[in-house]
């Protein structure tokens, strides 16, 4: 029998526009460089990326980044690749904070929004 579940905001907000990740993103950004970057998972299992793309065949190539108490340290994780208004679901599998890296960007005007919706039994 399926579990039922239902999510949730990774970054708290008013309003949509608030609990944004990814803001109007244009071009490549940063990795993440200490342990308070990124978003707090909260011993969630799995996790979505939803995402908005505009502009004119826009394609965005991301790199997900995961930071673990354990090592103390950020960690490659999946490379994405979104060029519409794309939905992706990860499984979590007990690390503590992610981070979404843009690494390079094609199309005419690209801009990029991303949210962070947490999975959460009930």
């Amino acid at each position: 029998m399926p579990r039922k579940v239902i999510t949730r905001t990774g970054k708290p907000g008013a309003t949509a526009n608030d609990r944004r990740i990814l803001v109007g993103a244009t071009g490549p950004t940063a990795e993440p460089v200490d342990d308070g970057e990124g978003q707090l998972l909260n011993r969630n299992e799995f996790i979505h990326f939803l995402f908005e793309a505009g502009g004119t065949s826009p394609v965005f190539n991301l790199q997900v980044w995961w930071y673990s108490f354990v090592s103390g340290r950020w960690h490659r994780g999946e490379a994405l690749v979104v060029n519409n208004d794309d939905l992706v679901t990860i499984e979590v599998q007990g690390l503590n904070r992610v981070f979404l890296q843009v690494t390079a960007v094609s199309g005419t005007s690209p801009t990029l929004d991303a949210w962070l919706a947490l999975v959460v039994p009930v």
